[in-house]
């Protein structure tokens, strides 16, 4: 969590300034020091990037001077931290937003401000966030099952399924980041995902992770630590009767 006198860069592309000005004081209220800059107009705000990359782009879906979300196409492929925030729930909406990366989805009608501050600080560690409203949208991927996966493999993907990178995976499954690395483009190949934010959200549909205002669960690795668990606890009576 980065704490209160953090300065992050942050760009925020909303076509209603007024609402654009208030997620920049919610900002200001979570990081004193932030550097915030408020844009109306796409190409401003990919101008701004380009020059320099913020920390985090905080992006509405409906920008007057974009088709559809061709703002967001230019970073499927890095690493820089999204936040797309809407309340549009139609099928058009969800078409796009499979078609690009992303690592948060907040619905400020549904929310308002109240869990901002929790989106913010899990999106800028790239950290998955969705509304729960947004969840019925999700579609699971079609022809896809988890049945293709090793358990090893099932393990690493409810782990790195929340946006974790090689390095913070592996301490935590006590591996080295290159076995996790390695794991992670065999799960993305076996899937047939292209990039982090269709991992993620494959991760989400599956049931590998669950989000919710206060935290992320994760059903799938509590699941592999107690099977490993028990098989701990299993082996020495087996050693024994052997």
């Amino acid at each position: 969590m980065l704490p209160k006198n953090a300065a992050p860069r942050i760009v925020v592309l909303k076509g209603d300034r007024l609402y654009g000005d208030l997620i920049s004081r919610h900002i200001k209220d979570l990081w004193r020091n932030a550097d915030v800059q408020v844009f109306q107009l796409g190409f401003d705000a990919l101008d701004s990037i380009q020059a320099r990359v913020p920390d985090l782009f905080i992006t509405g879906v409906k920008i007057d001077d974009m088709d559809g979300l061709e703002h967001l196409e230019p970073f499927i492929e890095t690493a820089l931290p999204i936040l797309v925030l809407t309340s549009r729930k139609e099928a058009r909406t969800f078409d796009l937003l499979r078609s690009i990366r992303y690592d948060g989805l907040y619905d400020g009608h549904a929310e308002g401000m109240e869990n901002l501050p929790t989106a913010l600080q899990q999106v800028i560690q790239r950290r998955l966030y969705v509304s729960p409203t947004m969840l019925p949208n999700l579609k699971r991927p079609k022809n896809i099952t988890l049945d293709a996966l090793t358990e090893k493999e099932q393990m690493v993907l409810s782990v790195i399924g929340d946006g974790s990178d090689d390095q913070q995976a592996a301490e935590r499954l006590r591996l080295s980041p290159y076995t996790v690395n390695t794991h992670r483009k065999a799960i993305m190949a076996k899937l047939k995902l292209h990039h982090k934010g269709q991992l993620m959200l494959y991760a989400l549909q599956n049931g590998y992770i669950w989000v919710s205002a206060q935290r992320i669960h994760y059903p799938g690795f509590q699941r592999s630590l107690q099977a490993t668990a028990g098989a701990a606890k299993v082996a020495p009576t087996e050693r024994a009767s052997a």
